[in-house]
């Protein structure tokens, strides 16, 4: 493992070269081919600078953490087995963290939504083919009736309305109970998933994938953090999580000076949640 001082500098240097990428997912995926080719050792020593610098709000980091991680571009690229391995080496460290965002927990069944508690009688009775078409309709009052729709499926189409609005989609994610896969939809959404509000409904929501929690937790503040680690609604282990990142960044404020972490802020490079190309 090397040494702080020596692992700055490289990592800080890649990402100075990667960023003549323009483009963000194309500079993720040259950092992911990059890392495919390295020891296990040396990647997860870039990981753990990066996630240290998303930590700090360093914008570039954030960009490439959000590359990197919250689109999959990483487990793409190394694929399974490689990541269980990052996995290891990161467990080995202690370094908790990175073990978190690296692993890939599988939903909960148990908490799927098998029915309809939510629509209308007329909704209720229109088949899935229909409810999907009626998703795209730029109608305001359909869009409030096809929101409470529990099939994620319809909600996709929903996603890219373009009369939905930032409200409407925290509204489909603090439902509850709701599908962990309506969530996960929302999550794999670029324009939506990039606005502060929609990452905190999702990582508050208690039927989000654990994977998508953990992973959406750098984004928080420090309040919203403390929030989820009281909750008790929450899975312990987002829980713990947020107990890290809350002593990860205090530690760094007592290194770096004050942090700030804007609401505002999007992975994508900016604030009015423009999706990534």
């Amino acid at each position: 493992m090397m040494h702080e001082e020596e692992r700055y500098p490289l990592v800080e240097g890649l990402v100075l070269r990667l960023s003549r990428i323009s483009d963000v997912r194309q500079r993720s995926y040259a950092l992911a081919q990059r890392l495919k080719e390295v020891e296990n050792e040396l990647a997860v020593d870039v990981l753990g600078v990066i996630w240290e610098r998303v930590l700090k709000s360093d914008e570039d980091f954030v960009r490439l953490y959000n590359g990197l991680i919250v689109t999959g571009i990483l487990a793409a690229i190394l694929g399974s087995g490689r990541m269980s391995q990052l996995v290891d080496e990161a467990q080995s460290r202690g370094e908790y963290s990175l073990v978190a965002i690296l692993l890939d927990l599988p939903h909960e069944g148990s908490r799927e939504i098998p029915h309809q508690p939510f629509l209308d009688g007329a909704l209720k009775e229109t088949p899935l083919g229909m409810r999907k078409a009626l998703a795209r309709r730029p109608d305001f009052r359909l869009i409030q009736r096809i929101a409470r729709d529990q099939d994620h499926r319809v909600i996709r189409q929903l996603l890219d309305n373009p009369r939905l609005t930032e409200k409407d989609v925290v509204m489909i994610g603090a439902t509850r109970p709701t599908s962990p896969k309506v969530l996960a939809a929302i999550y794999d959404h670029p324009k939506w998933i990039s606005r502060y509000s929609v990452k905190k409904v999702v990582v508050l929501s208690p039927y989000s994938p654990l994977s998508l929690a953990l992973r959406l937790l750098a984004f928080m503040s420090f309040e919203d953090l403390e929030q989820v680690r009281v909750s008790p609604e929450l899975h312990e282990v987002v829980q713990q999580q947020a107990e890290r990142i809350i002593e990860q960044k205090n530690k760094l404020f007592s290194r770096w000076g004050e942090l700030r972490l804007s609401p505002d802020f999007s992975p994508c490079g900016e604030e009015t949640g423009t999706p990534m190309q």
